[in-house]
């Protein structure tokens, strides 16, 4: 069975984290079946959204750490699976671009909306992997924390470069510092969580937002998440402003674009085809 179980329907691609009985924690399979899907959902054209979630009860505890395998180094610890010592020089040790970065960069190229199903605990890895979504729904039982600092560590899998554009970098700030695990009302209230939803209902929320998406433009969308992680990478205005306008440009000319002036035109809900 495969670490990152994926199925496709109705233009919903659902990637599920799949070590329950390790709570989800990373691997190398799990980092490369991650990468994997978030592929997929940009180069299959009948997916227009992907939902990453956890199987059992955890979304994804981040590394998982034994007295057999103890972190001896970033690349063990991480799941990366190189299998390699740390390296001597703190230069190489410090500049080791490991499998989390590849994972964290995977989901900045990703094309497609990606929902976070946060059903159960992201700690370490997993909330680095839970902040890398678009938007997070919470099972009112899921917790989230950083963990890094009780570790010794600082942060991976892009943890560090979303947290102060999402909470403000004073709460970034207390958030690694302290490395306490939240619940989901302090997760909404950070703005970590977009909405908890109860747990009997929390899937059928999921896949009706999912669902939502998935009726949308899809080339709309790739252009707003492009827009938008421009924009938080804090590019130049007028480049970002001429970025814009290139990629608006490209959608006017869309059948979509036509067919949604249309259908208000028509006072009838647009039916988007993707070209």
């Amino acid at each position: 069975m495969a670490d990152v179980e994926v199925e496709v329907s109705d233009g919903i691609l659902v990637a599920t984290l799949n070590r329950p009985e390790k709570m989800n924690s990373l691997s190398a399979d799990l980092n490369s079946g991650l990468r994997g899907a978030l592929q997929r959902a940009s180069e299959d054209d009948d997916v227009r959204v992907m939902v990453l979630t956890g199987a059992g009860r955890a979304f994804c505890a981040g590394a998982e750490v034994t007295q057999e395998r103890a972190p001896a180094g970033v690349d063990n610890a991480s799941g990366n699976g190189t299998g390699t010592p740390p390296a001597r020089s703190r230069h190489a040790r410090m500049n080791f671009q490991a499998g989390s970065a590849e994972t964290a960069q995977a989901f900045a190229r990703c094309d497609v909306p990606v929902i976070g199903a946060i059903n159960g605990v992201a700690a370490g890895g997993g909330f680095g992997i839970a902040l890398c979504c678009d938007v997070r729904i919470f099972a009112e039982s899921a917790r989230i924390g950083s963990i890094f600092i009780k570790r010794g560590v600082a942060a991976d899998y892009g943890a560090a470069y979303w947290l102060p554009r999402i909470v403000g970098v004073s709460k970034a700030f207390e958030l690694f510092y302290d490395g306490n695990v939240v619940d989901s009302a302090r997760a909404l209230e950070l703005g970590l969580a977009n909405r908890v939803v109860p747990d009997d209902q929390f899937m059928d929320e999921v896949m009706a937002y999912a669902a939502q998406i998935a009726a949308g433009p899809p080339m709309g969308y790739t252009g707003v998440r492009r827009l938008v992680l421009d924009s938080v990478d804090a590019i130049d205005r007028s480049v970002f402003l001429d970025r814009e306008w290139a990629i608006q440009t490209e959608l006017l000319r869309s059948n979509d674009a036509s067919e949604g002036f249309r259908s208000f035109l028509d006072r009838r809900e647009p039916e988007f085809t993707g070209t």
